[in-house]
């Protein structure tokens, strides 16, 4: 562990001159020689193969934060303006005015809320009354449209069982009738004929009697028709008529029992639906009680508080405008602390519970605080991948060391994470490898000669990687291979870039 918190303060100091060696390198390029393996040991960066123990670990920014914090947030209203607060890291004592937010606009909230409730109660009596009218109008209609059934089938009794007959009767007695003048006016004529016969009448009264025969016979045959009209015809369309009368009387009946049942639920759901809408107004008064009264928030304990370090939200102060639920102050327990650290998705893989992690502060120089990972998100920050389109998972470390006043919630922090320890390994640096298409090589060096070799490796850290096969301990290499990118142009990626990409290929596949 000595080792290791050692290291991270080496890459943290040496970030500078690590930078001005590589652009050196750089700068110095390999001299034109007519052979293009030999290289100029004066200005070549050599590094040789080593065995050792190598500390495998992930170095990310974190911040520090308290295991335990209580949120004091804006519970008043959204867009609320900070009038008066204490300041940040300030030790308060039980009653003390915390803060204070602008309650101007909540007072008129609040009276138009009394507004609201009291057109909601004027509402509700409205739709009650409306209901009990139409409830008397309702039952007027249903005994009109009942009597309206009635007279209907009264109406069509009537006719099966008297009108019909009547006509009946009456047509067969104009038959009848008929058929007996029919009789009389062939008397006549035949006496008529006797006496024509006789020379006692003349032609025209034959005539005449001849006509009248043939004028009752049409009689007798037109009452006979007018009979099987009545029977075939008229008494059927005449039935079909009331019938119908009495069918559209009762579907008159259902339809307005109907609209009936329609409307009394509809004038009831509306009551309920305005008991709601009191019930809710009524209850939105109440919260505007119970805003305007968090406009002012005082403290039920002793101790520091602190302004949350959010830069999603807008910086605390006063004068600031705040929305509502959002954090205005916290007051940690500052016996308990934990690091809050974000690992690109490449890396989450190598990261376990339990592993072992140090952590250097930004804000205070020297310290060095322990711990080791006690939680792993198990999906990734939203808000990580909408800014910047890198996916993040969140860990947690929760630190051990010792604590003292110094610390702060938010401090930025330096976290490096032992993943693994690899004892009695050969490893180089890890600049010295170049990795194309999932191989891996290197610029062996011999008697003034670089020579690209395949090499097989392991795990590996920001400095040095693991080397599995194609070495051996002491063999010396170009210490920056991708300086030598011109002479394989197909070798431009570090194993960690190279790896991290086969990873994405994996999964968008």
């Amino acid at each position: 562990m000595k080792k290791m918190m050692k290291s991270l303060w080496q890459r943290r100091s040496g970030k500078v001159a690590v930078g001005l060696v590589v652009l050196a390198a750089i700068a110095l390029a390999v001299k034109p020689n007519k052979d293009d393996s030999r290289i100029d040991l004066d200005t070549a960066h050599l590094c040789r193969v080593q065995r050792g123990d190598l500390v495998v670990s992930i170095l990310q920014s974190g911040e520090l934060k308290a295991k335990i914090s209580r949120d004091i947030l804006n519970e008043a209203y959204r867009d609320a303006k900070i009038t008066e607060i204490v300041e940040d890291g300030a030790s308060v004592t039980n009653g003390q005015l915390l803060f204070e937010l602008e309650s101007s606009a909540l007072m008129e909230r609040y009276l138009d809320q009394q507004s609201d409730v009291a057109e909601a109660e004027a509402g509700l009596k409205q739709a009650q009354e409306q209901l009990e009218i139409a409830k008397l109008k309702n039952a007027t209609d249903l005994e009109t449209a009942k009597l309206k059934v009635e007279l209907a089938k009264l109406d069509l009794k009537k006719y099966e069982e008297v009108e019909f007959n009547q006509l009946l009767d009456k047509a067969k007695s104009e038959i009848y009738l008929a058929e007996q003048e029919l009789k009389k006016a062939r008397s006549d004529l035949e006496g008529t004929q006797e006496l024509f016969d006789k020379g006692y009448s003349n032609k025209n009264d034959l005539e005449s009697d001849e006509l009248g025969v043939e004028r009752k016979e049409i009689e007798v045959r037109n009452k006979t028709k007018d009979l099987e009209i009545l029977e075939k015809y008229t008494s059927v369309k005449r039935r079909k008529e009331l019938e119908n009368s009495v069918s559209n009387a009762v579907s008159a009946l259902e339809r307005l029992a109907k609209t009936i049942d329609s409307d009394v639920t509809g004038k009831e759901a509306s009551i309920e639906s305005k008991k709601t809408r009191l019930e809710i107004e009524k209850n939105q008064l109440v919260t505007r009680e119970e805003q305007f009264a968090n406009t002012k928030v005082y403290a039920d304990f002793e101790g520091q508080v602190f302004y949350p370090q959010d830069r999603r939200s807008a910086k605390i102060e006063k004068g600031a405008t705040v929305n509502v639920r959002q954090r205005i102050l916290s007051f940690p327990d500052l016996s308990a602390w934990e690091l809050k650290v974000g690992i690109p998705e490449a890396m989450i893989d190598k990261v376990s519970m339990g592993q072992e992690a140090v952590a250097v502060l930004d804000a205070v120089p020297g310290m060095v605080l322990k711990g080791c990972v006690e939680k792993i998100s198990a999906v990734p920050d939203s808000q990580d991948w909408f800014n910047s389109g890198v996916k993040t998972y969140t860990i947690m470390v929760n630190v051990s060391s010792t604590m003292n006043t110094q610390l702060k919630p938010g401090m930025s922090a330096t976290v490096e994470i032992v993943t693994d320890q690899l004892r009695d390994v050969l490893h180089v640096p890890i600049q010295a490898v170049v990795s194309s298409k999932g191989k891996h090589y290197v610029y062996v060096v011999k008697r003034g000669r670089k020579a690209l070799r395949e090499v097989g490796i392991g795990k590996y850290n920001t400095q040095l990687i693991e080397v599995v096969d194609g070495l051996e301990v002491g063999e010396e290499m170009l210490l920056y291979a991708e300086v030598e990118m011109d002479a394989d142009s197909k070798l431009k990626k570090s194993p960690l870039k190279e790896e991290n990409k086969t990873e994405e290929q994996q999964e968008q596949g």
